[in-house]
């Protein structure tokens, strides 16, 4: 756990990963726009690799589990979620150190996307999955560091943003709750998986139970988004 703060608290840390998802973000939006004049257009988004569970099962097109995280649906989506993401990946990054920062976001955007893939009808996009899976981090890092005040406030915090933006998507239409949710859970179960903590709160059991638990409800979820499609 000291040597995780000592990189947190290093001046000249850099979180690139932060700014290179961030950038990608932006390119995508940018080409779309010159491309299509549009980022609301369903054939546009559809064509860039916005996630459509009749299109990941039908043509077998499982890379939009990924490629949605990447686009967005508008200018307010890209600028909250980009602002969402910078502040918090600016934080988290140097918690977690590069490699599992990214880990964390990619896994937890690719679980969200899953679980939208088994629950969601329609077309959904953005980098919201891995948002909610960083804000689950946090409040996995105070479980797992029970003597840290920090990790105790930003989940406290986190926690309440949590429920607000579920809360705000079940009453407002357009809004992935199921993306959410699974992004927030594979957030959880990833941290869990390659976090750090006191000796009494993660064991290497933990971890591979966390890691298995990953494996059982990703197959699940793809059991019953193909059964949805196909039936």
């Amino acid at each position: 756990m000291n040597n995780q703060f000592r990189v947190y608290n290093q001046k000249q840390y850099r979180p690139f990963m932060t700014y290179i998802f961030l950038g990608i973000n932006v390119a995508v939006y940018v080409f779309m726009l010159l491309k299509y004049h549009t980022t609301t257009d369903i054939m546009a988004l559809l064509e860039m690799g916005a996630n459509f569970s009749p299109a990941v099962i039908i043509f077998n097109e499982w890379w939009r589990l990924l490629t949605a995280a990447f686009i967005h649906i508008g200018f307010s989506h890209i600028l909250m979620n980009g602002i969402s993401l910078y502040f918090l990946g600016m934080d988290l990054e140097k918690i977690h150190g590069h490699g599992k920062f990214t880990l964390i976001y990619l896994i937890s955007a690719i679980g969200g996307n899953l679980f939208s893939f088994a629950f969601n009808v329609n077309i959904s996009a953005g980098a919201s999955t891995a948002i909610f899976g960083m804000f689950a981090s946090y409040l996995v890092l105070a479980y797992l560091n029970p003597d840290s005040p920090i990790f105790k406030q930003r989940a406290s915090t986190f926690t309440v943003l949590l429920v607000l933006n579920f809360l705000n998507g079940l009453f407002t239409s357009g809004i992935d709750n199921w993306g959410h949710l699974g992004g927030a859970i594979f957030g959880a179960l990833m941290t869990f998986a390659v976090g750090f903590g006191s000796k009494r709160t993660l064991t290497r059991t933990n971890r591979l139970l966390a890691i298995l638990a990953m494996l059982v409800i990703a197959l699940i979820l793809v059991f019953i988004g193909r059964n949805r499609i196909l039936s």
